[in-house]
């Protein structure tokens, strides 16, 4: 495999091998996305008879409980490299929809809840993302960008092409589907194709100083030199203030797209064109590649991420009060996605840039809890609403005021010195 891919670095840098492969693992981390499990909530309750806040509050649950493993999985890809555990969390992300397939029972829904968020969501997000930076510097934003598109392709068919499995199929095989193509098509590409890092081969970061014998060498040097570990990175303001910012779009996103159908039935649009609309959250992200290493890699990330909060504040205002039918609710999604998008990118890419690669997957798993936090917090706000009042307003409203806590505190962030907690 190694061998491979020194003949493919031959002929183009392989971390373009990597990003493809990267952008596989988000795609194929659909299963256990808010998107794509939303779509089955509306059989769960048709099937079984559930409140809207009994499943909220179980995937509430569930998340919360993924969130606080999840650093266990990044310390684990620091351990055994990401090529290792791409392929243990694809087979058990396939172990897992099998399991979803035979569900009888709000326990067993439960257990399936916490399974997919912690092998879909939470890992097969995690370890790509802490792939991709390994192998890319300079390029860095512009390889993340391309990277999440395998996210995007997912959001963007996933949620119709479970609609349809389902009204084929029924829900039980549509999961089913899932788990014979990560076992037939993902994992074996992962094994033959994904190496953990540049230097592994004998190359280093985007082929600088190609030839020289020892630049891999000096690059691991550096590379060490400069890595904060996961527990010097918790001493910092950024790691938490950067954390609780990107904790609101997955707290916001998971609540909306969990509740979509729901929430689109008040406002005069119907389940199939739901569906659409949906997908087109992800759809502003194919046009960041050709903005990535203009606004992000040059850009003061307070500045980026200051701008970035005062439009999901817009966004929220936007769905609270405006948004009325198959229009308007499309160009809240498209609006809210362009920000979206943006900040994911600009928060990929400030890991590695702050705080190193060498333990770059338990900062990201330490980091990764803020999204898994946010993401479970999301649908119970929205459910006790709807519940309460038949509505979802004052559920927005809260979120649209976090969003200016979360302004204020962007402004206040810098790279740190390593030095200064180098002996702590």
């Amino acid at each position: 495999m190694k061998s491979f891919a020194k003949r493919v670095n031959k002929r183009f840098y392989y971390g373009w091998v990597i990003v493809f492969v990267s952008a596989l693992g988000l795609f194929f981390s659909a299963p256990g996305q808010t998107y794509s499990i939303s779509v089955f909530i509306d059989r769960y309750q048709q099937e079984f008879g559930f409140s809207s806040t009994l499943l909220s509050t179980g995937y509430t649950v569930a998340t919360i409980l993924s969130g606080t493993l999840i650093v266990f999985m990044g310390k684990f890809v620091d351990r055994f490299g990401q090529r290792v555990m791409m392929v243990v969390v694809g087979l058990m992300l396939a172990a897992t929809v099998f399991y979803n397939s035979f569900v009888l029972n709000i326990g067993m829904i439960f257990v399936g809840f916490f399974l997919l968020r912690y092998f879909g969501q939470g890992s097969m997000v995690l370890v790509p993302n802490s792939l991709v930076p390994q192998w890319f510097d300079k390029r860095r934003a512009l390889a993340i960008s391309l990277m999440t598109i395998g996210a995007v392709i997912a959001m963007l068919a996933v949620p119709s092409f479970n609609y349809w499995l389902i009204d084929k199929m029924g829900w039980e095989s549509a999961w089913r589907v899932w788990g014979v193509l990560l076992l037939v098509f993902f994992i074996p590409f992962v094994l033959v194709s994904v190496v953990n890092r540049p230097e592994d081969i004998g190359i280093t970061i985007e082929n600088e100083n190609n030839g020289d014998e020892d630049a891999a060498k000096r690059a691991l040097e550096k590379m060490t030199a400069e890595s904060f570990t996961l527990e010097q990175a918790l001493k910092t303001k950024e790691f938490w203030f950067i954390g609780l910012m990107s904790l609101i779009v997955p707290m916001f996103s998971t609540g909306i797209t969990f509740h979509f159908y729901s929430m689109m039935n008040l406002r005069n649009v119907p389940g199939e064109q739901a569906a659409l609309i949906i997908g087109l959250l992800a759809l502003p992200a194919f046009a960041v590649p050709f903005v990535a290493r203009l606004l992000i890699d040059r850009l003061n990330p307070k500045y980026l991420f200051f701008t970035t909060q005062t439009m999901f504040f817009l966004s929220m205002a936007l769905l609270a009060f405006f948004v009325q039918g198959f229009a308007s609710a499309t160009f809240f999604i498209l609006f809210y996605g362009t920000f979206v998008a943006i900040q994911q990118v600009a928060l990929n890419a400030i890991w590695p840039r702050y705080f190193g690669r060498e333990h770059l997957g338990s900062i990201r798993g330490g980091a990764h809890v803020f999204m898994v936090i946010g993401s479970s917090l999301g649908p119970l706000p929205f459910g006790l609403n709807y519940d309460l009042t038949g509505g979802y307003t004052a559920a927005i409203l809260g979120m649209m005021a976090m969003t200016i806590v979360a302004a204020l505190l962007a402004l206040s962030i810098k790279k740190p010195e390593k030095e200064a907690f180098s002996d702590q």
